[in-house]
């Protein structure tokens, strides 16, 4: 999922990764991947806590803030953690993955986490060059590219809105942030 800025690229994977979750018939995991473990809770983790709040979701006996880790009523689990040490990509396994900010991940890592995942693999990036995922991922017949920008996002604010375009201006910055397009 490739976009602008304020597209909701995050936060629309997150609640369809936590549907699935509190729909599974078996127990399932999910692996969110950042980073570095301050990009992963200033971000992403930052949003699945607000999404769980503002929908009546969270149950703090559910969250182990130790490994963080949410354990839904399903079994299914959200676990969130950083690629920063190559230890921690090879060997564990899941049935769902999120690469948040995926250009800011190296390639061996991807690799590494996605022979380990089954069913679904998520990648959301702002295109400001290109990275791997253009040359690798792409063209794969497996892959679905969508591209979002703040206008997909319906529950942007107006003074947002006001901001992103007030920049129109810039011609690099607008193509990747406004527009979403690779820069």
């Amino acid at each position: 999922m490739q976009g602008g800025t304020s597209a909701s690229k995050t936060v629309s994977i997150l609640l369809y990764l936590i549907a699935l979750a509190q729909s599974d018939k078996r127990p399932t995991l999910t692996s969110v991947v950042s980073e570095s473990f301050p990009h992963l809770k200033r971000g992403v983790m930052r949003d699945f806590i607000a999404i769980m709040e503002g929908h009546g979701y969270f149950d703090p006996k559910l969250w182990n803030k130790t490994d963080y880790v949410y354990t839904f009523e399903t079994g299914s689990k959200i676990e969130f953690f950083s690629a920063d040490q190559p230890g921690k990509v090879r060997g564990p396994r899941r049935d769902r993955l999120f690469l948040n900010e995926a250009n800011n991940i190296p390639h061996e890592t991807f690799d590494q986490l996605e022979v380990r995942t089954k069913d679904l693999i998520f990648l959301d990036w702002n295109p400001t060059n290109e990275f791997w995922y253009y040359e690798t991922v792409q063209n794969r017949p497996d892959c679905e590219h969508l591209v979002l920008t703040y206008k997909d996002n319906e529950a942007l604010v107006q003074s947002i809105i006001d901001s992103i375009e007030q920049r129109r201006d810039r011609k690099g910055w607008w193509r990747v942030y406004g527009e979403g397009q690779l820069g």
